[in-house]
């Protein structure tokens, strides 16, 4: 499988798990008709600005909704109450690269909604970081070395 289709299904599974997750748990069922309604595996949420939307469409599948990681097919680390969070080099290089079993969501995101992901994670779930990250900074981390 090429790195673009193992991103596409990534992305794909990213964006339906969560939701998916959130309607068996609450009971509610979607109002839209299809199978990849039903499943949420939609794009919409990669429109979104605001860093808690993209979190969940991009994010939770795999680290899941509250942050805390998971050990499946791959190890996703969790993100609560992790260090490496602190500052914003490294979680900033890896949402626009990707490393291991993350996906590169560099090509995906803009530097706006890329300093809204980084800046909730380091926000939520534990974390009390400073969210000092900056469009600037984002667009200098794109063609960077890793950290």
């Amino acid at each position: 499988m090429t790195r673009f289709a193992t991103t596409c299904t990534a992305l794909t599974l990213a964006a339906a798990l969560p939701v998916a997750a959130q309607d068996s748990e609450e009971g509610r069922h979607s109002e839209t008709s299809g199978a990849s309604a039903d499943l949420g595996a939609t794009t919409e949420g990669f429109l979104a600005e605001d860093g808690a939307t993209l979190y969940r469409t991009a994010c939770a599948g795999c680290h899941q909704p509250q942050g805390q990681g998971a050990v499946g097919a791959a190890a996703y680390p969790p993100l609560a109450a992790n260090p490496r969070l602190a500052g914003f080099r490294y979680p900033t290089w890896i949402l626009l690269n990707g490393q291991a079993a993350m996906p590169a969501f560099g090509d995906w995101l803009s530097d706006a909604q890329v300093v809204a992901v980084v800046s909730y994670i380091q926000q939520n779930f534990g974390n009390r970081y400073d969210a000092t990250v900056t469009e600037a900074d984002v667009a200098a981390l794109r063609d960077a070395p890793a950290p």
